[in-house]
């Protein structure tokens, strides 16, 4: 069975470009098949270059929401289809869900699946000489986790899917989904965990790139998420109440910190 990554685009061609490439190049045995998500690219050939690589499946999601591109392909990837009135095997058991702003390292998957957590994710570096291999190579890092999980990077098993259930599609655009699902994950009793594998992370490359008018929307509904998200959990995301709901304090390494511990909209925002 191949091992599946899932990608998000929305326009910055080139460097989906890259990502992919580096989604390629995974050492893991058996290798990877890349599911693209399209989140209504406008801009510089991105849905015309998709057209044109037979390699890559690629869906389309017009709402622009982050959660409901995840949910598109995870379903996608989990839930079991039908054929002639026979219901087929879900696709995959597990899948690692990416940003398009994003290098990685060719053993990341390989490691995350070897880990066998529910849900596990790498960590998010901007130097990109997180790459380079060290003199002796990288070191296992199985050894070290945190509970801060970075949703940039993601693996999640269908196990986990099927018992957390889908991202909240409620948080439109961008914003506060992984805060969410982070606390429903918790609830359910699976841990989120970080392992000390690092991947180059441009972030904002979505926000940065666009017009002004669309950044202001970006913020206008990010501070809507905000508010659904203290009114269906009580706490302030990102807040010592927030993290208090784990058992354990915020992030105390920068390049450690969870994906949801940025007072703006979040800088590792996967495409729109």
């Amino acid at each position: 069975m191949n091992h599946w990554i899932i990608v998000v685009t929305y326009n910055n061609l080139e460097l989906t470009k890259a990502a992919i490439q580096s989604f390629k190049a995974q050492d893991i045995e058996g290798g990877v098949q890349v599911l693209v998500v399209d989140n209504g690219s406008q801009q510089d050939n991105t849905v015309q270059w998709l057209a044109t690589q037979p390699d890559l499946i690629t869906i389309h999601n017009p709402t622009n929401s982050v959660a409901g591109a995840w949910n598109k392909a995870l379903k996608w990837l989990f839930e079991p289809k039908w054929m002639d009135g026979q219901p087929l095997p879900p696709i995959a058991d597990y899948a690692l869900v990416m940003n398009n702003d994003v290098l990685l390292r060719p053993d990341t998957m390989r490691w995350l699946v070897a880990d066998g957590g529910g849900f596990v994710t790498a960590v998010g570096d901007d130097n990109q000489d997180c790459l380079v291999v060290p003199e002796g190579g990288f070191p296992e890092p199985l050894a070290k986790k945190r509970p801060h999980p970075d949703f940039s990077c993601m693996l999640i098993r269908r196990s986990t899917w099927e018992k957390v259930g889908p991202f909240d599609e409620a948080f439109r655009i961008a914003f506060g989904e992984d805060w969410d699902m982070h606390v429903r994950l918790h609830q359910a009793g699976i841990t989120a965990e970080c392992l000390d594998l690092p991947f180059y992370h441009i972030g904002s490359a979505t926000v940065n790139n666009a017009s002004p008018a669309e950044q202001r929307k970006i913020k206008t509904q990010a501070d809507l998420n905000r508010a659904y998200f203290k009114q269906k959990h009580g706490v302030a995301g990102g807040s010592p109440e927030y993290y208090a709901l784990f058992g354990h304090g915020a992030p105390t390494q920068p390049k450690a910190a969870d994906d949801h511990d940025h007072p703006q909209p979040p800088v590792s925002s996967p495409a729109l």
